[in-house]
């Protein structure tokens, strides 16, 4: 009879390891189907990394272009832009001075044109005409 219930208490025993060990085994093949769907997430932001890491190659490639065109084509435009600038101002200079030069003689006409027509005024009245 102790041989029936060491033998009964094995079958239990047995029993709740093997209930133990299937709901174990449910329970880890629940976490590997997790692990393959974060593993799947993974490669998808891999995947997503690698293309934004591809597009960031090629936007320093045109940013690379961008700044040998500016240092070349852009930058002597623009020195070329202010020598002209600088021409420019120098001309308008003389052209200044110039006019200067001719409202001083306008002016020193203007002065003498009065003064003979005075002078006319002047001799017609003892002429009497």
């Amino acid at each position: 009879m102790n041989e029936d219930k060491i033998l009964h208490l094995l079958e239990k025993v047995y029993t709740e390891f093997s209930n133990k060990f299937d709901e174990f085994a449910k329970r880890f093949d629940n976490i590997e189907e997790r692990i393959a769907g974060v593993e799947k997430r993974i490669s998808g932001v891999e995947g997503k990394i690698t293309g934004i890491e591809e597009k960031i190659k090629v936007v320093e490639k045109e940013v690379k272009k961008l700044g040998i065109k500016i240092d070349t084509e852009i930058t002597d435009k623009v020195r070329a832009l202010f020598d002209d600038r600088q021409l420019l101002h120098e001309k308008i200079d003389k052209i200044d001075e110039k006019i200067d030069m001719l409202q001083l003689d306008v002016n020193n006409l203007t002065v003498k044109t009065l003064y003979h027509d005075n002078r006319i005024k002047e001799l017609s009245k003892k002429l009497g005409v």
